[in-house]
């Protein structure tokens, strides 16, 4: 390398260096109007220096940014300015006089920083601009009038700059030569829309064609003419709620780039999303499959459009309940849902404290006592301070009361932690200033012991303490400050590095403490003890300010404050996030093993949930479900889950049940059902709809009895198990309800009768009965058809039918023991509880009664008639009924009090409905194919499936029964495609559909399952037309 071709690359380096105006060195709400090219004249003294550049004009001051890359940022605030000359045609510029000026330092290489603090010169100064190529005149005017306007009040002043930027960009044109000469323009005019960055705005026009959106920023700084962002590109679009109001998008790209725009009017915003959302389900439509897309499994709606936020939820809750979705990917995502963005500070993602052992030279992630309490906001955990809180708030107003002045995530609290990466945003924040060393972020233990000492520090953490890099930790910027050079942070004495110390974060995070625990903190932050009375009793109250303008509307602002002085406190305070649920949220289902090395070995797992759900969305559709016809069953590929695994916000998620079920009784009208754990079962029946009820399997003297899978019951066992049609449960008309005990099947039909077959028939290997004929027997029980049936003990049944009728039924002495007609129409279900000590039954009539009985009498005891449609399922356990209506409506009752425990609207007729014994928790499943169980202790939902092909991702077209074990498998009945009956087994922790048995065609499908008993079968399957199958071992 010659000394001559050394200094040429030099000089190539050295011309390659440009300095990119930072609008960050602007003040906070400060517009940036225009630029010109200039030289600027700085005298003193009668000394003059020369620099060419350019003039920044803005709303509040002038820039002057020299070509020189090595001099000085200057700025003259209007304020300073005490004159601003005439026009000097013959030298082309404009004279300043000011009082003091601003000296901004950078530092230029790959990207133009400013790392030390700005320098104001106190002394008084000419200045003279002499613009280049463009009319002096109308610059001078221009900057006059952004003088006088600066000199106005904050109202007055944002008016008079806001006509004369549409003034100067009047005229000013999208540049339609960007787009491909096969584009179409989707938008007659091009937008003035804002782009969000973090404590910036830069303003630029907007336009869309039909194959990519397009900003232009104006006046453009950047090498960058134009942001294209190709729609195909596009993987999430979400509505945005900036400052006050919703008029904000954010879209972001499968390269993990986003665009965040802000736009002038709400109807401008509503149009894009439009726009953008029609221009995603075209590409959909021609593309691909769900993984690529990101979009759910099963034809769901992808996480992120903007109309479906409630699907997303239950999708995401539903991936993170089975163990594939991680603890930091699961908060990423609700961060997202609830508004929060890293392009907005004053709603930055928000995590938690985990751990509060930062002393330690040792961390151990197995002892309990080295995590925080996720139960309590920051403010609570100390209880000396807390009652500080409290005692401050009692002589408050009523209205204005709040526990805490300062929110757990601001603006200043972000910038807090990021202050080695991003130095800028906190000279913005605090007018060209560094806090105060002491304020700084120095140490994670340090700044620990502030947050749980400080009444004005409530701070908890970032995203960016669980991901790598960690570079934000280290002052590899040179960053200055008035003490000198800032160090790195110090670390905790357990970390042995950088890297160390975030993937001991990211461990605490994932572990089975912080996974077990993390509802809590969910309820807080996301949840239902976000705001209100439940807010107050979690001592989770913040200022009133802190629950300003959530849905985007300044009506719902703190009455009495502008909007602008109103966005300013949102900014001090902190902004609480949008509310995702109304209730406890649900437990994890499974916690995948997390080694403190995962965040080193796998990059993915330091990537944001969307680019983590794509690849879970297209590992989950790889995956395969089992048929019946399959030679052979694949090895376990281990939890799988699906995007029909769902929540609704509006009925907030919860824990997961615990253990099995032992038999329960009963069958409905048009429904039978038997289950060693939890079973229920619908169907129709001739004049009256089906009706459901919990499954009853008795022993003799009403003993509940196992099943062959009984409690020891897997998953895993009830893969393997092999359909078998056996002989068909005889009839004339349609069945209306089966149901068994220890020794004998029972099902009754439209017939009015009867019939009673032993197991050892029902198991018989010739598929027509011919052979076992004689050992059945018949009953005709009414003139009318029945309806309900469920068995209390070997040979006594409860039967109901459509002469509003409960009968107390011996099938071994064929007779009646004990009728009520209290019903006023056709008895729908009976059910009973798993030690048979209740019984209940549900009409027509709306309503549902319990009864006491013996083996020869029957009386109604207890009447709820708070359901507003006919009855469809019953169950009873524990202390609790619970019933279901054609409506979607479903009730439990306290049979001690009478009073309602759970009313939901489940927004379908509710087919099936069974209860936990000891009443623990519930399982309904409603008509459109969603499956739920509820948890009485915390009062929430705990988990949905989406059993259908449509809805979810399932294989069964329409589900009228199922048993389950509340805890790790459920058993669905119904009909497959091509109307087929079938039968599909749903794992519970991984929320996935583990196999379906294809059985025959009959078109009302599989509408009973009843669990076997003894060595013969695990379970029956029988549709309403009598044809039965068997599922066992070999």
């Amino acid at each position: 390398l010659t000394a001559g071709s050394f200094y040429r690359r030099v000089a190539a380096m050295s011309y390659r260096i440009e300095r990119h105006f930072n609008l960050l060195i602007l003040e906070e709400g400060e517009e940036y109007v225009a630029d010109v090219s200039a030289t600027m004249a700085l005298v003193r003294r009668g000394q003059g220096a020369e620099s060419k550049g350019r003039l920044r004009i803005c709303s509040k001051c002038l820039v002057f940014q020299p070509e020189d890359v090595s001099a000085s940022i200057l700025k003259f605030p209007y304020r300073y300015i005490r004159s601003i000359g005439d026009e000097d045609k013959e030298f082309g510029g404009f004279p300043v006089e000011c009082e003091q000026f601003v000296q901004v330092a950078t530092k230029t290489g790959a990207e133009t920083r400013i790392v030390s603090a700005f320098t104001m010169l106190k002394s008084k100064r000419a200045v003279n601009f002499q613009v280049h190529y463009a009319n002096t005149g109308e610059y001078l005017q221009l900057v006059k009038r952004l003088r006088d306007a600066a000199s106005l009040k904050d109202g007055e002043a944002e008016g008079v700059v806001r006509g004369i930027l549409a003034e100067v960009t009047a005229d000013v044109q999208f540049d339609m030569s960007r787009l491909g000469h096969r584009e179409v323009a989707l938008l007659q005019s091009h937008l003035w829309v804002r782009r969000v960055k973090p404590l910036m705005e830069v303003r630029g026009m907007l336009q869309i064609s039909d194959e990519a959106v397009y900003f232009q920023p104006h006046p453009n700084f950047s090498s960058k003419p134009v942001k294209r962002i190709p729609h195909v590109d596009v993987v999430h679009v979400f509505r945005r709620v900036y400052g006050l109001q919703a008029n904000a998008v954010e879209i972001i790209t499968v390269t993990g780039s986003c665009l965040y725009l802000c736009f002038e009017a709400q109807g401008q915003c509503d149009l894009v999303a439009s726009i953008l959302q029609s221009q995603r389900r075209k590409l959909g439509g021609e593309q691909a499959p769900a993984p690529s897309s990101g979009g759910a499994p099963g034809g769901a709606p992808s996480p992120g459009d903007a109309e479906d936020v409630p699907h997303d939820i239950r999708r995401m809750t539903a991936l993170w309940q089975s163990g594939l979705l991680s603890n930091f990917h699961y908060l990423d995502f609700l961060n997202c849902a609830a508004g929060r963005s890293r392009n907005d500070f004053s709603q930055y993602p928000v995590f938690p404290w985990v751990l509060r052992d930062y002393k330690s030279e040792t961390l151990s992630l197995d002892e309990p006592c080295s995590y925080r309490d996720l139960s309590k906001p920051v403010g609570a955990l100390g209880p000396k301070r807390l009652a500080y809180f409290r005692d401050r708030m009692d002589g408050m107003g009523e209205e204005e009361r709040f526990l805490y002045g300062t929110h757990y995530s601001t603006p200043a609290y972000v910038i807090y932690w990021l202050l080695r990466q991003m130095p800028e945003r906190m000279l913005r924040l605090h007018n060209g200033h560094f806090d105060a060393l002491p304020r700084l972020f120095r140490s994670v233990l340090e700044s620990w012991e502030t947050v749980n000492e400080s009444s004005a520090s409530l701070m908890e953490l970032i995203p960016e303490f669980f991901v790598l890099p960690g570079l934000w930790l280290e002052n590899d910027l040179g960053i200055t400050t008035a003490e000198g050079l800032l160090a790195d942070v110090i670390l905790p004495r357990w970390a042995e590095g950088k890297e160390d110390f975030i993937c001991k974060m990211r461990a605490a995070l994932e572990s089975e403490w912080a996974s077990k625990h993390l509802p809590g903190w969910i309820d807080l932050i996301f949840g239902f003890k976000q705001r209100g009375e439940e807010a107050l009793k979690a001592d989770n109250l913040f200022h009133p300010v802190c629950y300003s303008g959530e849905a985007g509307s300044q009506a719902q602002a703190v009455s009495g404050h502008a909007r602008s002085v109103l966005e300013l406190q949102l900014q001090e305070f902190g902004r609480v996030p949008r509310q995702l649920f109304s209730e406890p949220h649900p437990p994890r289902l499974k916690i995948p093993k997390w080694e403190p090395s995962c965040l080193l070995t796998d990059p993915a797992h330091s990537e944001p949930w969307y680019k983590v759900v794509r690849h879970i969305s297209g590992a989950i559709n790889e995956d395969e479900v089992l048929s019946a016809d399959s030679p052979s069953l694949p090895e376990s590929r281990g939890p799988s889950a699906h995007g029909g695994a769902s929540f609704h916000p509006s009925e907030r998620p919860a824990p997961a049940a615990g253990a099995g079920l032992k038999p329960e009784g009963g069958s409905g009208a048009g429904v039978g059902a038997g289950s060693g754990r939890g079973a229920a079962a619908a169907g129709g029946s001739g004049v009256a709809r089906a009706g459901a009820s919990a499954a009853a399997v008795a022993r003799p003297g009403g003993q509940a009895a196992a099943a062959t899978a009984p409690q020891q019951a897997t998953a895993a066992s009830m893969r393997v198990l092999s359909a078998r049609a056996v002989a068909p449960v005889v009839t004339t008309g349609r069945i209306t309800g089966v149901a068994c005990c220890s020794s004998n099947m029972y099902s009754v039909g439209e017939d009015g009768c009867l019939r009673v077959s032993p197991l050892g028939c029902v198991d018989d290997d010739d598929p027509t009965g011919s052979s076992t004929s004689s050992m059945r027997r018949n009953f005709r029980i009414s003139p009318m058809p029945l309806s309900a049936l469920a068995v209390l003990q070997t040979d006594l049944l409860a039967i109901g039918g459509h002469d509003n009728t409960v009968t107390l039924y011996s099938s071994s002495r064929g007779s009646a023991l004990a009728k009520s007609q209290v019903h006023a129409d056709t008895v729908t279900c009976i059910g009973t509880s798993p030690c048979k000590s209740i019984l209940v039954s549900g009409s027509r009539d709306q309503s549902v009664r319990t009864w006491a009985y013996t083996n020869s009498s029957l009386k109604n005891e207890e009447t709820f008639d708070d359901m507003q449609q006919p009855v469809t399922c019953v169950a009873a356990a524990g202390n609790l009924i619970l019933a279901g209506a054609t409506d979607g409506q479903l009730i439990a009752w306290d049979v001690r009090s009478g009073n309602p425990v759970l009313d939901r609207e489940l927004g379908s007729s509710v087919v099936a409905c069974a209860l936990q014994p000891g009443g623990r928790s519930a399982v309904a499943l409603d008509e459109t194919g969603n499956l739920r169980l509820w948890d009485f202790r915390r009062q929430c939902e705990s988990f949905r499936l989406s059993v259908l092909a449509g809805a979810g991702s399932g294989s069964l077209s329409a589900a009228h029964c199922f048993f389950t074990d509340f805890a790790e498998y459920v058993v669905i009945g119904g009909s497959g495609h091509g109307g087929c009956s079938s039968v599909a087994l749903w794992d519970i922790p991984s929320q996935r559909e583990l196999r379906m048995w294809a059985l025959d065609d009959e078109p009302s499908g599989v509408q009973f399952l009843v669990e076997g008993s003894g060595s013969l079968f695990s379970f029956l399957s029988v549709s309403t037309a009598g044809a039965a199958h068997t599922f066992s071992h070999g």
